[in-house]
């Protein structure tokens, strides 16, 4: 499982659009990491927030955009960049 590694840390559902974070841990197993990893999400990545409704979320990564829901956003802890 992922740890979280300082108390600052904050899941990415609760960033406000148009911020940028840092990835900073998860909190889920091996396949969820894997699936984020294969998305560009992974630890030590900085994204920018583009959208924040109420159950999508899209990140921008690398130039490139992601659209995750709200369980798996809850569970990606971010830093502020």
């Amino acid at each position: 499982m992922g740890t979280i590694s300082e108390p600052s840390d904050r899941p990415l559902a609760q960033v406000a659009s148009g911020q940028r974070v840092r990835i900073s841990g998860y909190l889920g197993g091996r396949m969820l990491r894997a699936r984020l990893v294969a998305l560009g999400l992974s630890l030590g990545q900085e994204v920018e927030i583009l959208q924040n409704n109420r159950g999508l979320l899209i990140v921008g990564v690398d130039g490139g955009r992601v659209a995750l829901g709200r369980g798996i956003s809850q569970k990606v802890l971010t830093t502020p960049a």
